[in-house]
């Protein structure tokens, strides 16, 4: 059997969640210092393999960031931070710990980008940050990423900041300076803006019935429907198709949507999964999003699916503790929703100059305004006209109307602007140009971006704070069917197995000291397309699962993968060669539920291709045989088991010959049965079954025959 190494793929996909309980409404304001008390002691490793404490010591204030590599807060936050005059000083100690589970050489290269050499970034070997992260978060009743923790030469914890801070602002506290900045806000400034898009109750309705099966399958109880957090998550759900964080667009916390009252709240977020079974298997194998969902303590929730303008979906799950009441919505319903945004995080683009020939005289072009996701830059949102005032300069354009509709003029260049009408300061200008026309200025125009490749397609991804993990709802690697990842942010897309593949090395040319003849060059080679496995079926017994499946054309084999719930990461079994379509997957526990996956592999020029997709299937093994009795009474016989490990339940039979067919008794959870008005004198043959219930699918084990001659 050939072993495969493998990781979990983290491309263009944050899962974002928040784990605290929360009393109200709760923004991302500064706690008392004096209610905070003395600092908690917990000791990360660093980057640099040495063990950290979060102790101070004395005299030297020490700053702890606890947040995610792929936060755009905490990335915010770091940067500024690494950039002050005082990181250098040697008097402050600033402690970085990351809270997504990245490996030490993850760590380091985020350091490089986002970091100094004077602050201390460390790295979850276990679970102390984590733990340091609730048990700080939990102190101040704060919640977005990334959680600022300052602390004084005394180790007494002065203040625990939440979402983007700047350093200036950290630095003020410690100095024992006021502060003006509100936290996740830099200039306090925002505008309105609204969008328009699709919101979907039907898929609602199905990811909540994905959240209540998976609950159930351990034992919890289920949520409510409550009409409240609907509202408040399909508001959110459009807010993040503006701005992709726990933080609103405009800078306040998440749980500031919610009116509803509750003591215990969280968020779980995704963006670009286009069905309610694909976010789920992003959020349902990621582990703090996971959490979230199984939280006990929680009874209600609302869920939020809105499609943008751009066809791009955007995913809310908002739980809380409070009274749910239930609402009755179905199918999909076109609305507007007002945003409050901060004007930092609008980053409009059209298209800034576009020349056209003498012959479009009178033609008629719409100017189409877009905002791009800061952080989601796959994912953008066409604004609506209606929220601009659009005004014109020049001869190329002879008029444009209130919805920026430009009428095409005779000849030379017009300049059109559109501004924002609830903050006239914001506006983007295009250009217009007949027969290329010359521009006296040629300058970029304030405001403009350059415009992305109208054929990108956004990737989807799951959200951020705790457990970031980006992973893309359909890898190249397996990604099970039933849920599938983030950027909130899903599968989740399930983390998809990734078989590893060694790369081909291609030796660096030698630089000639003469110029070359003219040679032909070689042919790009294009990356073949490997089928998908279709037709996977599992066979049981009660120590193994046999697998089957169709033949795939043209592939060399099969990669067979079986998914491991405890780490939530597909492990390979086998690589099959051609003409293989079954594999057995021996030494399996008995009366266990498995999962199972086939992808199809071409092997080109050195390097592995598997199929883009594949289907996962969900199986469990057979209980072991029952070991029972049987002793005859008066006219009526008892049968009476040992308990088998991992069985739901027993099915006794019995029949009046041995060549007789089995009849079904009675179908029990206990351990004994009595078979009654049984004729005396007359011999019974019995026998007992153990089955195990998996995924509406029943699965029953072998049994022995006993007789016995009633009294």
């Amino acid at each position: 059997m050939k072993k495969r190494s493998y990781r979990l793929m983290s491309l263009l996909l944050i899962l974002s969640l928040v784990i605290l309980p929360f009393s109200g409404t709760v923004s991302a304001t500064k706690a008392v210092a004096a209610s905070l008390g003395e600092n908690l002691s917990y000791t990360f490793t660093s980057t640099d393999d040495e063990m950290v404490s979060t102790t101070v010591i004395p005299g030297q204030p020490t700053v702890i960031v606890l947040g995610a590599t792929t936060c755009g807060n905490t990335k915010g936050t770091l940067q500024d931070i690494a950039k002050s005059d005082w990181i250098g000083s040697g008097k402050v100690r600033v402690i970085f710990g990351e809270l997504g589970g990245k490996t030490l050489e993850e760590t380091k290269t985020f350091k490089q980008t986002y970091g100094c050499d004077q602050m201390i970034f460390c790295y979850d070997t276990g679970s102390g940050i984590s733990s340091a992260w609730n048990e700080y978060s939990n102190k101040a009743n704060v919640g977005a990423l990334p959680t600022i923790v300052i602390i004084d030469g005394n180790n007494q914890v002065i203040d625990i900041l939440s979402g983007y801070q700047t350093a200036s602002t950290i630095i003020n506290i410690i100095n024992g300076n006021s502060s003006d900045d509100t936290p996740g806000d830099v200039t306090g400034s925002a505008a309105n803006v609204t969008v328009d898009g699709t919101e979907n109750y039907d898929f609602a309705n199905d990811v909540l019935a994905l959240v209540n099966q998976t609950r159930a399958e351990k034992g919890v109880a289920p949520l409510k429907f409550d009409e409240s957090l609907l509202e408040t998550a399909m508001q959110r759900a459009a807010e993040l198709s503006l701005y992709y964080s726990h933080t609103r667009p405009d800078g306040s916390d998440c749980f500031t949507a919610s009116s509803h009252a509750a003591t215990r709240r969280s968020e779980n977020i995704a963006i670009g999964y286009n069905t309610p079974d694909k976010v789920m298997n992003g959020w349902i194998n990621s582990p703090g999003h996971y959490a979230n969902i199984m939280d006990a303590d929680v009874t209600s929730i609302g869920i939020g699916c809105f499609i943008n303008s751009e066809g791009t979906y955007n995913w809310v799950q908002f739980f809380d503790n409070g009274t749910a009441t239930e609402p009755s919505v179905s199918g999909e319903k076109q609305v507007t929703r007002k945003i409050s945004i901060q004007k930092e995080k609008l980053h409009l683009f059209t298209e800034v100059k576009q020349d056209f020939p003498s012959t479009d005289v009178n033609k008629e072009v719409k100017m189409d305004i877009y905002n791009l996701n800061e952080e989601f830059n796959d994912s953008k949102t066409k604004l609506p006209s209606s929220n601009f005032d659009f005004t014109c300069t020049g001869s190329a354009v002879s008029a444009v109307s209130e919805d920026g509709t430009i009428t095409l003029g005779k000849s030379g260049y017009a300049k059109v602007t559109a501004s924002l009408k609830s903050d006239n300061s914001v506006s983007i200008t295009r250009t217009v140009t007949i027969n290329g026309a010359s521009v006296p200025d040629e300058e970029p125009v304030p405001g403009t971006t350059t415009k992305p490749d109208a054929t990108t397609n956004p990737k989807p991804f799951i959200p951020y704070p705790y457990i970031p993990e980006l992973v893309t709802p359909e890898p190249a690697t397996p990604v099970p069917a039933t849920p599938e990842p983030a950027t909130a942010t899903p599968v989740p897309a399930t983390p998809a197995p990734t078989p590893a593949v060694t790369p081909v090395v291609t030796p660096a040319p030698v630089v000639p000291t003469q110029t070359p003849a003219e040679t032909t060059p070689e042919p790009e080679t294009k990356e073949p397309v490997v089928p998908d496995v279709t037709g996977i079926k599992a066979n049981t017994g009660t120590n193994n699962v046999k697998l089957t499946w169709d033949e795939a054309p043209g592939v060399n084999g099969y990669i067979v993968y079986q998914y491991n719930n405890t780490e939530k990461t597909w492990n390979t079994m086998e690589t099959t060669e051609t003409g293989t379509v079954s594999y057995n997957i021996k030494k399996l526990s008995a009366a266990s539920s498995y999962r199972f996956a086939v992808k199809a592999y071409i092997i080109q020029n050195g390097k592995e291709y598997t199929s883009k997709s594949y289907t996962s299937v969900y199986t469990a093994t057979k209980p072991k045989k029952v070991n029972f009795r049987v002793t005859s009474g008066n006219k009526k016989a008892v049968i009476k088991w040992d308990k088998v490990k991992g069985a739901d339940g027993y099915t006794v039979y019995y029949k009046n010959n041995k060549k007789d067919s089995w009849k079904k008794l009675k179908a029990t959870k206990n351990t004994s049965y009595t078979a009654k008005k049984l004729k005396t004198g007359k011999t019974y043959f019995f026998t007992v079954k153990a089955y195990k219930n998996y995924k509406d699918k029943t699965y029953t084990g072998s049994g022995s025959s006993k007789k016995v001659k009633i009294k």
